[in-house]
């Protein structure tokens, strides 16, 4: 078997990073700068979040774990990934802060802090599709969040 330099591969790697994320970063985007009312973004983007690192997608799924991996000591793939994990975040992040200023969301959320928090939330779902799950489903996660973020209502 023919090695491919290890040039080739980390261009691989971050190409396919980059092709494999930026539909999700656009959808995210897409659903941010939407009509919808704040809770009902957050509700769409958290599905498209938990959807993609759920599971549902498990090629894009081992694509981020190693990716992940391979970042710690690969600096351009390291670059991406942190592109990539920061797009997603500012979409969330901008959601958050429309929805604190149409008083949907409670007014002491921090919409840095909640995006980050949304995230790494969905990172972890990515880390239990390896062993198919974990002790809570993706769904009761997405609640959780809505939960913590709405300002009033039950959210069901």
């Amino acid at each position: 078997m023919k090695k491919i330099p290890a040039r080739r591969r980390l261009t691989v790697g971050v190409r396919a990073i980059e092709e494999r994320g930026l539909p999700l970063v656009k959808e995210l985007a897409r659903l941010a700068r939407g009509t919808d009312p704040p809770p009902v973004k957050l509700e769409g983007a958290l599905d498209i979040l938990f959807g993609a690192f759920g599971a549902g997608d498990e090629p894009f799924c081992d694509l981020l774990l190693e990716g992940w991996l391979r970042a710690r000591r690969d600096k351009r793939l390291r670059l991406a990934m942190a592109w990539l994990r920061e797009q997603l975040r500012l979409s969330v992040e901008e959601i958050v802060a429309e929805g604190i200023a149409a008083r949907a969301f409670r007014a002491d959320l921090d919409p840095v802090v909640f995006s980050a928090v949304c995230l790494g939330a969905a990172e972890g779902c990515l880390l239990q599709s390896a062993s198919q799950g974990g002790p809570v489903a993706p769904d009761e996660l997405v609640k959780t969040l809505l939960r913590l973020a709405a300002s009033h209502a039950k959210i069901e």
